[in-house]
């Protein structure tokens, strides 16, 4: 019977399964009520009459554990018919429309493991700054927020470590995003109105271990810094240093562009980060 089902579309074995399930039933057999009646009723007319009536019982043939062995049976076959369906619901949209069709409900929808939407993440250790809207965000600093291409933030950060302000873009981990760490982040991408002071960078950088490579992003100086966590050395448009730590301890492409500096931390390599860096815009 399995194979026979498995091997039939979805809704045609859910019908075979009913159709197996109402020949498998066992009912009690029917007592011949109407014959019942009219003997009773002759036997009464052939009765003297008394003054007592007697009471008309019609009689009941009882097959003892029969109604038990018989719900028993409905019971298990209903458990198997709710099994079969349940899985067929869960890997056929075909069969949870014929379902709802069935049922009356067309237009219906069955949805199947659908989640509400994610909590915010727990970032207070990364002093990112205040959660914000990106129109927020837009709105509170005096340059143009930047944004990859068909990257939507998850959420947005509002800073004051420098004088105008900075915004963190934050990203959960997804495909082609892997997490960072255990830090439950994807990727980070901050940016501020400022320039890297290039003469601390490297004296920044020499007792950590880590290793710093010169590139070009989008036409202006970038640099890809790996290994450990490390301070960068800025300088805001008044000319004042300001020190800043990586957050999450990954990989970091850091670049100008148009007057900010764009500072891109993931557990991606640096082709990917290349990649999303020359999609911001």
């Amino acid at each position: 019977m399995t194979e026979r089902i498995s091997s039939l579309g979805p809704e045609e074995a859910l019908a075979e399964g009913l159709r197996r399930l109402g020949r498998s039933l066992a009912y009690p057999t029917a007592t011949p009520v109407s014959s019942a009646v009219m003997r009773r009723l002759e036997d009464v007319r052939a009765r003297p009459r008394s003054g007592a009536v007697r009471r008309l019982s019609l009689p009941v043939r009882r097959k003892r554990g029969l109604a038990g062995r018989s719900w028993r049976t409905v019971a298990a076959g209903l458990a198997a018919v709710l099994v079969l369906l349940a899985g067929l619901l869960f890997v056929s949209p075909s069969a949870r429309d014929a379902v709802a069709g069935w049922l009356g409900l067309r237009g219906v929808r069955i949805t199947v493991g659908s989640n509400g939407p994610p909590s915010p993440l727990d970032l207070s250790t990364l002093q990112l700054g205040e959660r914000v809207t990106l129109e927020e965000a837009r709105a509170a600093v005096p340059y143009r927020v930047l944004v990859p291409a068909g990257l939507e933030p998850d959420e947005v950060f509002l800073g004051h470590r420098f004088a105008e302000g900075q915004v963190t873009l934050v990203y959960r981990p997804r495909a082609g995003l892997p997490e960072v760490r255990t830090t439950g982040v994807g990727m980070l991408l901050t940016e501020f109105r400022g320039e890297v002071d290039r003469e601390q960078l490297g004296k920044s950088l020499r007792p950590s271990g880590t290793t710093i490579k010169h590139l070009t992003v989008n036409g202006g100086q970038g640099y890809w810094i790996a290994g450990a966590p490390h301070l960068v050395y800025y300088l805001d448009p008044d000319g004042r240093a300001v020190a800043d730590t990586v957050r999450v301890a990954g990989n970091v492409l850091l670049w100008e562009q148009g007057g900010l500096t764009l500072r891109l931390e993931s557990a991606l390599t640096i082709s990917e980060a290349l990649a999303v860096a020359e999609s911001v815009r």
